[in-house]
């Protein structure tokens, strides 16, 4: 077993005659490697590989310091060479309050660096409840702007009024009549396709997928999420801040999952709904009924969630999209393109028949108009 002298000098004579060989070696490897001092005393992680397995091993703090004080108990003359139980403690303290200085030191820089991240943090978030109230304020002065008011009118105004209207109704019927086809023809491309499948209304904004639907419903900032009234009903919606008027309440477009249903206050001042749809093979207009509505035929679907439906049901989305657009354009459908390759192979195996003169109905009420089922398959 190896044994470490830490005191010869308290041993005596042979304490000092076995210390000899141990101090010769270090000497003669100072002058052998000149930097092996410097570096093994400029490093202080250079044990911590080693020490940190112990620390594994011993568990915890009393368990390193025990396993430590006995190491030196059983390899060195720690406690044995020492004539006074003073000299011993002295030692320790001097390299304890060595490092607790400079732990104390690092503690009050992290204290430091967490108060000012902390106060840094603060004024972000009372700048943000600045700005996220300036903007509710707007948002509020305008809707209340668009809210019309009432005015008294004597009779000759009525008069005036009502006058000045049918003349405005009647050159804006004539314009009408004579711009309907230009209209008609560049109507889908003026108006791109609505966001996110969705629209925007003056107390909400929604988004939606063939299966799915998601409400963005803004209230007041630094409200609470028990604050929220939100009741989610197979075909109804009830949404508002408890003591306040609703925000919203009223029948959905059609019916939906409830059980499937979920809401979340986003920031403490946004109401994000997410609503599951009943029939999962049907684009909204709307969300609740009278409310504003978009054109469904101009959705496009995203290609990237199309990829994540099963081959059948993307096969279903893909033929009702382009149905959509064929009835748009007046064109015929997918069903009736189908009828319509029948009926010339049938013609094709048939010569002897004339089919000249025959009316055929390919079904469906889409597009066109005249001719033989109301399209021109050239």
């Amino acid at each position: 077993s190896i044994w470490l002298l830490l005191c010869p000098a308290s041993r005596g004579p042979s304490a000092r005659a076995a210390w000899a060989p141990t101090a010769l070696l270090a000497a003669r490897a100072r002058e052998r490697w000149p930097s092996w001092r410097a570096a093994m005393e400029g490093d202080p992680e250079r044990f911590d590989g080693m020490l940190l397995n112990v620390a594994q091993q011993a568990g915890s703090i009393d368990g390193i310091l025990d396993c430590f004080f006995g190491f030196l108990h059983r390899k060195t003359d720690f406690f044995t060479g020492a004539q006074d139980e003073k000299v011993c403690e002295d030692m320790v303290l001097k390299f304890h309050k060595k490092h607790w200085k400079v732990g104390q030191k690092k503690r009050h820089e992290i204290q430091e660096k967490n108060r000012i991240a902390d106060e840094e943090r603060k004024a972000k978030a009372e700048a943000q409840r600045q700005k996220d109230e300036e903007e509710y304020r707007k948002r509020q002065e305008e809707l209340a702007s668009k809210t019309s008011t009432i005015e008294e009118v004597t009779d000759e105004e009525a008069v005036a009024i009502k006058a000045n209207k049918q003349a405005t109704d009647e050159e804006g019927a004539e314009k009408k009549d004579g711009d309907d086809e230009d209209a008609k023809s560049d109507d889908g491309n003026k108006e791109p396709p609505p966001e996110g499948n969705g629209g925007t209304t003056d107390k909400y904004t929604w988004t939606q997928t063939l299966g799915a639907l998601e409400l963005f419903v803004p209230v007041r900032p630094g409200l609470k999420a028990k604050q929220i009234v939100c009741d989610i009903g197979t075909d109804s919606l009830k949404v508002g801040v408890k003591g306040d008027p609703m925000i919203l309440e009223g029948k959905f477009h059609a019916k939906i999952k409830p059980d499937d249903c979920m809401w979340t206050l986003v920031d403490n001042k946004l109401i994000q709904i997410t609503i599951e749809k009943f029939d999962n093979m049907k684009w909204w207009s709307c969300v609740m009924q009278g409310d504003a509505v978009i054109d469904t035929k101009k959705i496009v679907p995203d290609n990237s969630k199309l990829s994540d439906l099963d081959g059948e049901t993307r096969m279903t989305v893909e033929k009702m999209m382009y149905d959509q657009r064929q009835k748009a354009l007046g064109k015929p459908t997918s069903d009736q393109e189908k009828h319509h390759d029948l009926l010339e192979k049938f013609k094709a195996s048939h010569p002897e028949m004339d089919f000249s003169k025959a009316k055929v109905n390919y079904g469906g009420r889409g597009g066109g108009g005249g001719g033989a089922g109301g399209f021109n398959f050239g």
